[in-house]
């Protein structure tokens, strides 16, 4: 007798089904593990040299890396000594008190190769020209008031000022010898009780501070001053 019937098909599904493999518990632990041994090699040997200059086993050295590192642990530390070093304004005066800062001036290939060398600075400081004055000057209530000293190019300055205690606005710059757009180049603009520091002129001209009282009362500002200069007042 013929048989017609077909073969079931539930069987080959169930043979389909039953050949995929499934990974046990101890297999995928196995395999995290593995992932997370080659990440911290990864981390250790690549990640860390190139990144954060650590490399405890010496293979980023070798291979290049810590050398990535340094050189944008120099560029950010060049950018933040470029933008702290002074700002550069443009300015025109009313009275003593108004002042519209702008972009600074570009330095040019002359001007870089004229500036002076660390042997000449030293020179400039040991002149016969150099004094020293320790002046006190009258800051009135609710006003402004400059004081400033002329100086040649190159001129080594120290100073240190000081109010005792209240505290004052203040913009210590210099005005090129001989301009008349109102140009000035600001070094310092804060509010402090006290500054001490050093200049060396970019350029010859009048240097000096721009002081404003905002308060209700008079303040002394003793000044002491230290270089080749003369007093403009």
């Amino acid at each position: 007798m013929k048989n017609n019937d077909k073969p079931s098909s539930t069987s080959h599904n169930d043979t389909q089904f039953n050949s995929i493999q499934v990974h046990s518990i101890a297999t995928l632990v196995k395999a995290s593990v593995a992932a997370a041994a080659i990440a911290a090699v990864v981390l250790v040997t690549a990640i860390l040299p190139a990144e954060y200059n650590i490399d405890p086993t010496g293979i980023g050295k070798a291979l290049g890396l810590t050398e990535i590192s340094q050189a944008a642990s120099t560029s950010a530390a060049n950018a933040v000594e470029s933008k702290a070093t002074g700002k550069s304004a443009n300015s025109v005066k009313n009275n003593e008190t108004v002042f519209a800062f702008g972009q600074a001036m570009p330095v040019t290939s002359t001007e870089m190769a004229n500036a002076p060398s660390v042997a000449q600075i030293a020179q400039a400081r040991q002149t016969s020209g150099v004094r020293s004055d320790t002046v006190k000057i009258n800051i009135p209530a609710g006003k402004g008031l400059e004081y400033k000293l002329l100086m040649d190019e190159f001129v080594h300055l120290e100073y240190e000022w000081s109010t005792g205690g209240e505290q004052l606005y203040f913009d210590f710059h210099g005005e090129p010898k001989g301009d008349t757009t109102g140009y000035f180049e600001s070094f310092s603009i804060t509010t402090s009780d006290k500054m001490k520091g050093s200049l060396t002129t970019p350029f010859a001209g009048a240097h000096g501070w721009y002081w404003k009282n905002k308060t209700d009362s008079a303040i002394t500002v003793t000044l002491s001053t230290t270089g080749d200069y003369s007093i403009k007042g």
